[in-house]
């Protein structure tokens, strides 16, 4: 994780552009926008428009599920053209090449999502970024980390491996506490002027203990 976070802290301190300068200055491997989970089943899409893309692309079986592995290509047209129907992540880092294909399976039958899966043990770490300005609140920022965490530790690929949050704010705002709550020591910051910029992480996110709030809801 150390060698993850070094990287990371190059990224942030030599680049406006984070992904970019990983993807071509770290042994690991980098993938923005990477698609965590996908709509499971036909009566889960909300609006008619892109239910009638899907059925064009005959997305959902006879019995209205969608398939569990995808190409690409696939994914990439989704993104693009039916958007809503993925939920992804900020980056994540590959110990190796990025495979060909996504598999996503659901946990129960009629779950709204159907979560990827790591079978191959490639990932190593998921990051997300998060921007806050002067008018956040300490409550704000640690309910989006919460929202954050709380939804990756639903998918069990991401909750078996390092979590990294890169935030950044102006350094009037208060998040040290929350940082030292959720990372303990597991925190550093680049200053940029006005802004501030925390990168905190964990080498395993089911080791974050969220029972306890900074902030009493």
């Amino acid at each position: 994780m150390n060698r993850i976070i070094c990287d990371i802290h190059n990224a942030e301190q030599n680049s406006r552009k984070t992904i970019e300068f990983l993807q071509q200055n770290s042994k690991y491997t980098w993938i923005e926008n990477y698609p965590i989970s996908i709509i499971s089943e036909i009566t889960r899409v909300a609006d008619e428009e892109s239910l009638k893309r899907l059925q064009e692309l005959e997305f959902f079986n006879d019995a209205g599920f969608s398939k569990s592995f995808y190409t690409r290509k696939e994914i990439n047209n989704l993104k693009e053209n039916i958007p809503n129907v993925l939920k992804s992540m900020y980056c994540l880092c590959l110990k190796a090449k990025q495979s060909d294909n996504y598999e996503f399976k659901e946990k129960f039958e009629h779950d709204r999502w159907k979560k990827i899966q790591d079978n191959n043990y490639n990932f190593e770490a998921f990051v997300e970024s998060s921007k806050f300005s002067e008018t956040d609140t300490s409550q704000v920022i640690e309910t989006h980390l919460r929202d954050i965490m709380r939804s990756a530790k639903e998918i069990p690929a991401l909750k078996a491996i390092g979590f990294v949050w890169i935030v950044t704010l102006p350094k009037s705002s208060e998040v040290e506490d929350i940082l030292e709550h959720y990372f303990d020591d597991n925190h550093i910051f680049i200053e940029k002027g006005r802004k501030i910029t925390y990168i905190a992480w964990d080498e395993r996110l089911a080791n974050i203990n969220m029972r306890e709030f900074v902030n009493t809801p």
